[in-house]
């Protein structure tokens, strides 16, 4: 399991590196399909733009995982993560534990099952 949870730390640094590179403001469906930053933001209207999509239900979908969006689930993860070690630790002490958040972190890692370093095990 030490390795799952090494896995997901480096998951979790890369989208949150990711995301922090493209913060600005929120973003929004703009007009046509368009993903722009929320105009309400302080990006320059030509600096503004994220993508065009080819229909709505893209653009929403690509306006919802935004940057400060993946900040905030990558953070729930992590806290999850720290809630198996201290689980972990009690049991390697004689506490007696449920072991759910094994299965937490084995499903929280099922996401990244497209990456090279996922094995299947964790399944």
């Amino acid at each position: 399991m030490e390795d799952l949870v090494a896995f997901l730390r480096a998951r979790l640094d890369r989208d949150e590196a990711v995301a922090r590179a493209c913060m600005s403001a929120a973003w929004k469906v703009a007009a046509g399909g368009t993903v722009r930053v929320d105009p309400a933001g302080e990006a320059a209207p030509e600096r503004a733009f994220v993508a065009t999509a080819e229909n709505e239900a893209y653009a929403e979908h690509i306006a919802r995982m935004d940057p400060h969006r993946v900040l905030r689930q990558a953070g729930a993860q992590r806290r999850l993560i720290a809630l198996y070690e201290k689980e972990r630790w009690a049991r390697q002490r004689g506490v007696p534990g449920g072991g759910v958040l094994e299965d937490v972190l084995r499903g929280l890692a099922s996401q990244y099952s497209d990456h090279p370093a996922y094995r299947p095990e964790w399944a």
